[in-house]
């Protein structure tokens, strides 16, 4: 018996700590008629209150199973506490080389979470993300959320 107590207490210090290192969380579900417009530009603001950390910031794409294109353009820049600006233009691959959906899929939602900045520097601060397709049409179709994560790189 006390053995299971041990084991419990040690799986919940293991998934509090795993949470610590989230900084920032947000997801955007509000698409008209699912729909991502190209002039659309996401924002997400986050404070670091931490330096002298590097951080990894996770896009979350939601989307309808069974998407009509195998990958979407992604433009993400990130705007630092001095002014400079960060860029990463990524080409964010929905299905894999055999056609199956990349994401976790439940009848047909998908969610998409792909790595855009990996052990990033960043200081402490104020931070604003923006995130725009460019894809060649005035909207992508069956967008059904989008959000960034960001949390502490762990060594």
């Amino acid at each position: 018996m006390r053995n299971i107590k041990l084991v419990a207490v040690l799986f919940f210090i293991t998934l509090s700590s795993c949470q610590q290192s989230k900084v920032y969380d947000q997801f955007d579900k509000d698409f008209d008629e699912n729909r991502w417009q190209k002039t659309d530009v996401r924002t997400y603001e986050f404070d670091i209150t931490q330096g002298a950390t590097n951080y990894n910031m996770d896009l979350h794409f939601a989307h309808i199973g069974g998407y009509q294109f195998a990958s979407v353009p992604i433009d993400i820049s990130i705007e630092t506490p001095n002014g400079s600006i960060i860029s990463n233009k990524i080409s964010l691959a929905i299905t894999d080389e055999n056609g199956k959906d990349k994401g976790d899929c439940a009848g047909d939602i998908c969610d998409l979470y792909a790595n855009v900045f990996e052990n990033l520097p960043l200081e402490v601060g104020k931070y604003k993300v923006k995130i725009s397709h460019n894809f060649q049409g005035a909207f992508l179709q069956h967008i059904l959320g989008l959000g960034i994560e960001v949390s502490a790189a762990l060594d």
